[in-house]
């Protein structure tokens, strides 16, 4: 009886050591963070409220009193890159455009789309020697696009407006900065990117299209995503830092601000105020602020699921509101007292409460 009643106790012994052992293991130590780094400078740079968060700091003091430390990992190589590190389980969370987010769903990255970005616009940048004017005109033209990137969805969709496709052209695959360098030496007649095309406006080289103007529909869309494992393992830091994020929307969402943040992202970024105020339209601030997981966002996300499955960027097509959570934007929202900040959008993008 006395070494029955030893066993039993041993047993008991060796399972609350292993649970105090999983429960150690279980414990949050570092949150790891990968963003594309859109910097024309020496110094990382994301735009948008993850922005604001890495500029501010604001997540390293939200956790440091917790014992968590807040890594940030900026890639040069884009959406490619950062997917890459996603599968070698060294990230806990992303921001990504559309097209590189799908693509690592689509390649089994099992991660959660938990919070919106939209209507980033896209310009078309060209040689004045092109005789470019429309995007007609980009008809057997060399065009420097960065592949991989929410920048191919975007100038295929602009394309398709034209009655055209990348056989039309010559496509050329170079990174944001490549890009520039190849169009300021003339090696390439236009280049397709974002805002920072603007500041080559001069002499030689115009801006003639903008990805928006042909509708909401066809700017880019970006997601905040979270892996699966530390999302069911930890809710509440993921809670508290889409809280953060949810802040930092609705303060870019204020026209009044506008100016001062534009200066922040100058700073941080190398790229001139003023080109962030043209992007930063007032009139435009509360749709593209808007971090709900709302119509607009999941049938843009799906559009560019059948783009990229139609394009053969990805070999099969997935629901696209069985990968997106909102309970954590929603609840953030409700805490902050922000559910009548954004209304829900429509696939068109206009208000659905609108008259």
């Amino acid at each position: 009886m006395m070494k029955a009643f030893f066993s039993r106790t041993l047993l008991a012994l060796v399972a609350v050591i292993g649970l105090a052992a999983n429960a150690q293991a279980e414990t949050l130590r570092t949150i790891r963070i990968g963003v594309p780094d859109q910097s024309a400078g020496s110094q990382p740079f994301i735009e948008g409220p993850v922005g604001m968060a890495f500029i501010r700091h604001q997540l390293e003091e939200v956790f440091k009193p917790q014992g968590v430390e807040v890594q940030w990992q900026f890639f040069k190589g884009a959406g490619p890159a950062v997917n890459e590190a996603l599968a070698n389980r060294q990230l806990d969370f992303v921001y990504l455009g559309d097209l590189a987010a799908i693509i690592g769903k689509a390649n089994g990255l099992p991660t959660r789309l938990l919070l919106g970005s939209r209507g980033s616009e896209s310009w078309l940048a060209v040689t004045k020697a092109s005789g470019i004017k429309t995007l007609a005109d980009l008809k057997g033209k060399r065009v420097a696009v960065y592949r991989g990137t929410a920048d191919q969805l975007a100038f295929d969709r602009a394309l398709q407006t034209a009655g055209l496709n990348e056989r039309s052209l010559q496509v050329i695959n170079l990174d944001w900065n490549a890009g520039k360098a190849a169009l300021a030496a003339g090696r390439v007649d236009a280049v397709w990117g974002g805002v920072s095309l603007l500041a080559l406006r001069g002499d030689k080289i115009d801006v003639v299209v903008k990805s928006g103007d042909s509708g909401r529909q066809n700017t880019t869309q970006a997601g905040f995503l979270g892996t699966q494992t530390f999302i069911e393992t930890w809710p509440q830091a993921t809670q508290q830092i889409v809280n953060v994020l949810v802040k930092n929307a609705a303060e870019i969402s204020d026209p009044a601000n506008r100016d001062a943040w534009s200066a922040e992202m100058a700073q941080q970024s190398q790229i001139p105020k003023a080109l962030f105020l043209e992007a930063l339209q007032p009139q435009d601030l509360n749709f593209t602020t808007s971090p709900r997981i709302d119509p607009f966002l999941t049938d843009s996300f799906s559009s560019s699921v059948e783009q990229a499955k139609s394009g053969r960027l990805i070999l099969s097509a997935f629901d696209v509101k069985q990968w997106v959570d909102g309970q954590f934007v929603e609840q953030a929202l409700k805490t902050q007292q922000l559910e009548n900040r954004w209304p829900p959008y429509d696939a068109k993008g206009e208000a659905k409460n609108a008259g």
